[in-house]
């Protein structure tokens, strides 16, 4: 059970890693792109994108609970308005929830 508490921030954090280097290939030095995410990046591309910010509101809403039972008011507003806060907090401060 244990484990289980940091499967959605282990797997948002995976996400946010796979979708950043499948930009950085597909878009890499090309400048600017102008485009819908599906026309630039593809359907996978998308698909990734957007499984990618709901694992990511996810994890803020996991790392906002636990900084709320906490008692720690400085890191529930700071997961909920820095997002890559919330991977910290869920995966290396709190780990237990």
């Amino acid at each position: 059970m244990r484990n289980s508490r940091n499967l959605i921030p282990a797997i948002g954090l995976c996400l946010v890693i796979i979708f950043f280097a499948m930009c950085w290939i597909v878009v890499g030095d090309s400048g600017s792109v102008v485009g819908s995410p599906s026309e630039v990046l593809g359907m996978l591309g998308a698909l990734v994108l957007y499984a990618t910010i709901l694992a990511t509101f996810a994890n803020i809403f996991i790392a906002a609970r636990r900084a709320h039972r906490a008692g720690s008011w400085l890191w529930f507003f700071s997961v909920i308005f820095l997002w890559p806060v919330s991977y910290i907090y869920t995966l290396a401060v709190n780990r237990d929830g």
